[in-house]
Parts: C-alpha cells; sequence; structure tokens
C-alpha cells in the first residue's frame, strides 16, 4: 500500500505490510531524485495527487463525524452499563444456619494454596486434620467416625433420661446401661458369672491343662470338644472351630439355607473398642511398666526370659498376647480355689500357667493356618456358586482326610448340625435339607478334623476355654477390664481412653440397636426427610440408567434386564415403618430378659435369643430386613435382597442437610450412587433383580466387563503409600472403586437434572465465584477427608476400599467434568490422558 503524503512532500504514517507489520518512514534517495520518483508516492501532478488533495480538505468533516459517533457510542454503553448497575439484582446468598455451617467446614478444611488440578484432595482436606485432631483411641478419624463418636453420645444421653410412656425395649436398653454403668456391682459379683457360663458350657473354672505334674497323664483326659463347640454356639453366639449359618439360598433369595465352614470372626459380644483390627507396636517393656502386682511381675519375667529378648516386633507382639492370656488364666486359679486346692507349688504353678499361654498360642496359630492357608483371591470372573452336600457327604470327604493323615475318623457334623436346631423348633431333614459349603471351607474343615483327632483333648480345652473368656472379660470386674485394656493398648500403639459411659452406650446400641433407635428417631422423620432420600434415590436411579444406555459395552438385551434390576432396586431410608408403632418393640425383642444387677447375663440372653431367632426363620420365607441398625453412620447395599439401606444418622451433617444441593449429592448422593451402583458391580454383577445368582447378563457383555475392569486394576494398582514404601491392590479393591466412580457420575448426573427442574441455587457464603459442579466435587473432597497413623494405614491397605486420599483422587481423575469445572489443563495429574469409565 501507499503511504499518504502532505505538500511538503513528508511522509505522514507508516506503510503497511501484508503481513500487517508497521514499516519505518522511508528517506528520500540519495541521487537527489524526490519521492515522486521513488516506488512509495504517486507523482505530485498526477489525478490521484489532486484527489488526496481534494479529500483533505473534507477530512476535518470526517473527523468531527466519527469522533461524534464515538461518543454517542460511548453514551449509549454508560448509559446501558448504568442501567444494569441500577436494576441488576445483587447475588442471592444462602445464609440458612445450614448454608453457614457448610461453609465454615469447607473453608476450614480447605489449603487453599494447594492447587485443585494436581492435589484435589489437599486443596479440599489439607487443613481438615489440624481442625479435627485425632482421638488417643482411635488410629483412624475421619467424617464417618467423627459422627459415629456423636450418635454414642446422643444414645448415652437418650439412656441417661427419665421418659415415662415408653415400650418395654426401651426400659430394658436403659436398664442394661445402668447395669453396665454399675462398676461397683460387677467388682462385687467378681468372676463368678464368668465361671458359671462356663460351666453351662462344659468347661472348668481355669484350664485343666494348668494342673499338669509329672505324675498326671493327660493323655487319656477325656473332653468332649464337638459338645462344647455345640454349647459356645448356642448359648453365647460364638463360633469356635466350626462355623455356622443361615444363609439365604443363592438361587432362591426367598429361601434359607444352611452353611458351613471356617468361623466367623464376629464377635458377638459388644465391643468397646472400635478399632480391633489396627495394629499398633510397642515394646515388651512398655507393657510390663503397667504392671504392678508382684505376683503378675514374676509371671511376666518369667515369660520374657522365655522369649529370648527377640528384636522383632511381631514376636514382641506376640509376648504381649502370651502375657495377657497368662495374667487372664493366674486371675481365674484363684478365683477359682486352684492355688489352695492344687499339689503344685507356686513356683510350679505359675510355671503351668505360661507353659498353658505358649501351648495356647501355638494352637491358635495353627488353627489360623488352617483357615489363611485355604482362603483363595477371587477374580471377577470366578464362578460364585457354592456347592451343596449332604451331611453325609461332608462326613465322608473329611474322614478320607482324618484317615489319610493317620487319625482316627470320629462323627461330627451330624452331631453338630443336632446339637444346634435342638434348641429351636427346626426338625431338620438330612436327606434333603443339604449344605452349602465353598470349596475351600470343605478343606478348612477337613484339615480342622485332621487336626483335632491328632490334639490332646486337654489342648482343645485350653484352646476354647481361653477364646470363650476372652470375650467375655471386658464385661466383669475392673480388674480384668484393666488387664485387657493395657494389652490392647500395647498391641495398638496407643493408649485409648474412652469414657465408661460411652462404652456402655455402645453396647447397648450394639445388643438393642432397634431399642435405641427408637428413642432417638425424628416423629417427622417420614414426613419432611425420607421424601427428600426418595427423591434423590429415584434421581439416582434414573441417572444410571441414562449411564447404561449410553454404554457402548452393554448389548441391548443386558441393558434392558439392567433396567429392570434398577427398578427393582429397594431402599429402607431411615429407621424401620414399624418401629414407631405401638407394641412392635416388644414383638421385635419378644423373650429377651433384662437385669440391671447381671450385665454379662443380659448380653449372653440377648445372644441366646437372637441364635434361636435365626434358627427358627430356617423353615420361613425370606423377607426383607435391614441389614443394620438406624444408629449405624454408614450405608449398605444387599446383594440378596437387591437392596440399599440408608440409616438415619447417615442424614446429618456433613453428609446431608447441608443447605445447596450441590453440596448435598456432592456428599450423600455420592454415597448412595456408590451404593446403588454396588447392584452392577464385578461382584452385584453376579445377581438378578431378585437378588439370584443366576446367568442374566450375556457372555459377550460380561467378557467386555471384564475387559474394562483392567483399567481400574491398573489405575489404582498405581497409587503409592511412600509411608510404607507399598501400592495399592487395584484388585482387591476393583468393587469398590467401581462403584465410587460410577456412585459419582450418577449424582453429578443427578444434580443437574435437579437443577434444570427447580432452578439455579443461590450462592455459598465466601465461595461466591464457585459454580454448582465446583461446590459438587468440592463436597465430594471434603466427604473423605481424614487422618491415619501408619499402622492404620497398613490395615487400610488390606481392606476392600481404596485409603481416602486415593479414593479422591481416583475417581476424579477419572471425570471429565471434573477437569472442565476447574480449568485443569491436558496433562495434569488432575486431568490425566486416559480415563477409566464403565458407568
Amino acid at each position: 500500500m501507499h503511504a499518504w503524503s502532505g505538500e511538503d512532500g513528508d511522509v505522514m504514517g507508516p506503510t503497511v505490510t501484508r503481513a500487517g507489520s508497521a514499516k519505518p518512514n522511508t528517506p528520500p534517495l540519495k541521487n537527489g531524485n524526490d519521492l515522486r520518483e521513488s516506488g512509495y508516492l504517486i507523482a505530485v501532478g498526477s489525478r490521484t495527487s489532486r484527489f488526496r488533495r481534494k479529500y483533505r480538505k473534507r477530512m476535518p468533516v470526517i473527523v468531527i463525524i466519527v469522533i461524534f459517533i464515538l461518543i454517542l457510542i460511548a453514551f449509549i454503553v454508560i448509559s446501558i452499563l448504568y442501567a444494569l448497575a441500577v436494576h441488576r439484582k445483587p447475588v442471592k446468598l444462602c445464609e440458612s444456619t445450614e448454608c453457614l455451617r457448610s461453609a465454615v467446614n469447607l473453608a476450614l478444611s480447605m489449603d487453599t494454596s494447594a492447587d485443585p488440578c494436581q492435589d484435589f484432595y489437599q486443596y479440599a482436606c489439607g487443613n481438615w486434620a489440624s481442625d479435627h485432631p485425632r482421638p488417643d483411641a482411635y488410629q483412624s478419624y475421619d467424617w464417618f467416625q467423627d459422627k459415629q463418636i456423636k450418635v454414642y453420645f446422643l444414645v448415652r444421653d437418650f439412656l441417661n433420661r427419665n421418659t415415662s410412656h415408653q415400650p418395654k425395649a426401651v426400659q430394658q436398653a436403659k436398664d442394661m446401661y445402668n447395669g453396665c454403668m454399675d462398676t461397683e456391682t460387677l467388682d462385687e459379683r467378681g468372676l463368678k458369672p464368668v465361671i458359671a457360663i462356663l460351666e453351662t458350657l462344659g468347661l472348668p473354672p481355669y484350664p485343666t491343662y494348668i494342673n499338669a505334674t509329672d505324675d498326671v497323664d493327660y493323655s487319656a483326659y477325656t473332653f468332649d470338644w464337638l459338645d462344647t463347640v455345640i454349647k459356645v454356639k448356642t448359648e453365647i453366639g460364638m463360633d469356635v472351630l466350626i462355623g455356622f449359618d443361615i444363609f439365604t439360598d443363592l438361587k432362591n433369595s426367598t429361601v434359607f439355607k444352611l452353611m458351613m465352614g471356617s468361623p466367623e470372626a464376629t464377635n458377638p459380644f459388644p465391643s468397646t473398642y472400635r478399632e480391633r483390627k489396627r495394629h499398633g507396636r510397642r515394646t515388651l517393656k512398655d507393657l510390663i511398666n503397667f504392671i504392678e502386682k508382684p505376683s503378675t511381675r514374676d509371671l511376666i519375667h518369667k515369660i520374657e526370659r522365655r522369649s529370648d529378648k527377640s528384636e522383632d516386633l511381631d514376636e514382641k507382639i506376640a509376648q504381649i498376647h502370651k502375657l495377657f492370656y497368662a495374667e487372664l488364666m493366674k486371675l481365674f486359679v484363684v478365683e477359682g480355689g486352684g492355688t489352695k486346692n492344687s499339689k503344685l507349688t507356686e513356683v510350679e504353678l505359675d510355671e503351668n500357667i505360661i507353659e498353658a499361654a505358649n501351648v495356647y498360642f501355638e494352637t491358635y496359630s495353627d488353627i489360623y493356618e488352617l483357615e489363611s492357608s485355604n482362603s483363595t483371591e477371587m477374580d471377577d470372573d470366578d464362578d460364585l456358586n457354592i456347592p451343596e452336600y449332604t451331611v453325609d457327604e461332608i462326613q465322608a470327604h473329611t474322614d478320607a482326610v482324618v484317615e489319610n493323615n493317620n487319625g482316627t475318623a470320629t462323627p461330627i457334623w451330624k452331631k453338630y448340625l443336632e446339637g444346634i436346631f435342638n434348641v429351636s423348633n427346626t426338625v431338620l431333614d438330612f436327606e434333603k435339607d443339604k449344605i452349602l459349603v465353598s470349596d475351600e471351607d470343605l478343606k478348612y474343615m477337613s484339615l480342622m478334623a485332621a487336626y483335632v483327632a491328632r490334639t490332646p483333648p486337654v489342648v482343645l480345652e485350653l484352646y476354647i476355654w481361653i477364646k470363650v473368656v476372652e470375650v467375655m472379660s471386658v464385661h466383669t470386674t475392673t480388674e480384668l477390664r484393666t488387664l485387657f485394656q493395657r494389652a490392647y493398648d500395647q498391641t495398638h500403639g496407643h493408649k485409648s481412653v474412652t469414657p465408661r459411659s460411652v462404652q456402655c452406650a455402645n453396647a447397648v446400641n450394639d445388643m438393642l440397636g432397634m431399642a435405641v433407635s427408637y428413642g432417638i428417631a425424628d416423629p417427622h422423620f417420614f414426613n419432611v426427610t425420607k421424601p427428600k432420600i426418595i427423591t434423590m434415590i429415584d434421581e439416582l436411579k434414573d441417572s444410571l440408567a441414562h449411564l447404561v444406555g449410553q454404554a457402548r459395552w452393554m448389548d441391548d438385551n443386558t441393558k434392558i434386564a439392567t433396567y429392570q434390576k434398577i427398578i427393582e432396586m429397594k431402599s429402607l431410608v431411615g429407621f424401620p415403618d414399624w418401629l414407631l408403632e405401638e407394641g412392635r418393640l416388644e414383638e421385635y425383642y419378644e423373650g429377651i430378659d433384662i437385669d440391671a444387677e447381671k450385665h454379662l447375663e443380659n448380653i449372653i440372653n440377648i445372644n441366646q435369643v437372637k441364635t434361636r431367632k435365626v434358627l427358627n426363620m430356617f423353615r420361613e420365607p425370606n423377607n426383607i430386613t435391614w441389614a443394620t441398625d438406624p444408629t449405624e453412620v454408614n450405608a449398605y447395599h444387599t446383594f440378596r435382597e437387591n437392596t440399599i439401606t440408608v440409616p438415619m444418622v447417615m442424614l446429618q451433617h456433613p453428609f446431608f442437610d447441608l443447605g445447596l444441593d450441590s453440596l448435598n449429592y456432592g456428599s450423600l448422593g455420592t454415597v448412595l450412587g456408590h451404593e446403588i451402583t454396588h447392584g452392577f458391580d464385578s461382584v452385584g454383577r453376579h445377581f438378578d433383580k431378585n437378588g439370584n445368582m443366576l446367568p442374566w447378563w450375556s457372555n459377550s457383555t460380561i467378557d467386555s466387563f471384564v475387559n474394562m475392569t483392567r483399567c481400574f486394576i491398573d489405575q489404582y494398582s498405581e497409587y503409592y503409600l511412600p509411608e510404607l514404601d507399598k501400592h495399592v491392590d487395584g484388585k482387591n479393591t476393583l468393587a469398590e472403586n467401581i462403584a465410587d466412580n460410577g456412585g459419582l457420575r450418577e449424582a453429578l448426573a443427578a444434580l443437574k437434572h435437579h437443577l434444570r427442574k427447580r432452578g439455579p441455587e443461590p450462592k455459598l457464603p465466601g465461595f461466591e465465584r464457585m459454580t454448582p459442579e465446583q461446590l459438587f466435587f468440592l463436597s465430594y473432597g471434603n466427604l473423605w477427608c481424614g487422618v491415619s497413623t501408619k499402622d492404620a494405614l497398613k490395615s487400610d491397605l488390606e481392606d476392600a476400599h481404596t485409603p481416602h486420599l486415593f479414593r479422591a483422587q481416583g475417581v476424579l481423575q477419572n471425570n471429565e467434568e471434573f477437569a472442565r469445572a476447574f480449568h485443569c489443563r491436558p496433562g495434569s495429574k488432575m486431568n490425566p490422558g486416559k480415563r477409566c469409565i464403565i458407568f
């Protein structure tokens, strides 16, 4: 282009190149020719030059017009902005108590210096631990435990409160609480209640093994271990050596089946210690420093000498257990008159007690090996069907193993079942009533039969005696509780101090949970809260159905079957509908007797009634029941009933009632979505809409599903805990990870649908710049805030759930909408190139 020039030939502006850049003004040529001769300007005498002169005369008018137009535009813009400012609606804030509480909670938990696209868990939870210090009684602490403690205090306050016109079962719960709190009566009664119970079980006041002398031959000692094992099951509800249960038929969920195998690890007695699985580590010397009794100290020194002063920490834990068992037996020897009637000297008696503790520990280790050696890790595509056998078929199989191990086979299984059902109204037909026994359990039962065949009866008595007394010990005297507490603290690496009132409230809640729930249930729940939860669940189910419709890996027939299962899925919300109906609690707890002066017997009586109730329902049709008490801070999915259970105590801050739906759906919504998705994860996919383990997915869909799960296995197996130098087991946590990922996607879709119907939400104070999607994800991250010790993390790695840190990170890394909401650039930690998605 040409530059415009003035009459004197000066250049009046920069020359613009084709690329759009400004070219510097060009000077006159050195040969004396003026610019008219150059290639930059047209000659002055040309027609174009005359046109320019004419145009210059018009230029002031054009400039004036342009300026006027610009001023007019500016005036219009300013007028519009002023009008908008005057008429703009101010940002609507949610100023309810719930919103303010949520805002404070989120703000105190967050570390805003962290980059949410690099470490969202740190961003959401970086300051949670400082605002929620971990109680000494807990090695891991999170929102679920925080709220469970609140429930315990709520239960305690109710049990302490005098009320009139309450159901009999509620008064029984209060009587049981008072009996637990009456430590003076517990101490006065001493160990006599335990010894009386032992007698009914066919066990002596203290193990016969302790009386062994050089002139006593215990090889001929007779002890009917099977009869005692039967009584332990029927009288106190505990499995020892043999596991037994009434189980829903896998192929027909409306009827029950007998099931046998290895012992159930669940303690039928209420636990006052919430983290038994956690393993802390302290030195043997630390435990010794707690002990003050001279006689007990002597025992400990003798055992310590036998430990060879091993520096191995696991061995020291074993020694702590042995010390506990030795002290336990010594107390019963004294109470049972062993020190007076024995032919042994006190030194010999102590030596025998020490030996008995070692023998018990060896026996326990042997039986534990029998159980653990037969456990196998199941793959997603493994057949979950459990074989059925007649009792004679089981006996024949175990007899063969016993005889192959040079033992003498004896009838076990028919006698066991007859003894169990002898306390019920049910008569078994051993030809028709087949028993579910997995391949692993059948192997255990065979090896266990061979083990007891070669083990001296006096040793079997010792083993059963300690197993039974150990679970009863914390419900007796102050001395026994202290003994147990010391050992517990040492093996768990910390001193746990829980008020007696909370321990007793927890015990009553464990044993009479529905009666306690009656006392703290809100009568307005059915009209106010429950409809909201049902609506949320329906929206979540609709979201899952939509995701299923988009799943290319599912064929049409499988999609139809999946839709049907979603539709048929049932919800138990809050507490049972019958709970507040007059007379229903008495019916539920029929047969239970409570004496405020007999705490241990109260527990025994409740277990007896529960055991007989289970046995009597064997011939009855299976009805949908609650998977837990309404006072449990958690949610559940029951495969065999295609049901999710949402206890009433889950419907509190920070899970629900958070002020904004974006927060509610990010927290409780993802939890409920998790439970719904369980029906279609690597385990739930085996069960149809009626809870029956029948083929209902096509083989091609199953193959595609299994292939897709490998992405999750690989992803979560990459997560690394430097504190332990270990990775997460993506295979072990597969089902939970599928449920986590699907649950969040369903909840987000449900939230969007919900907001489309109801319109935009007000803003959360202090978070005005956040979108509903950002608040949703922040609420989800906050859900998994927590703190754990190193030992707690070790247990977490063995759990079916991924540790909280990766539970939050993994799900969000797989969610493209999270990356979009927080503007995470591709390739950042929270916006990886590869994502794992099934639903």
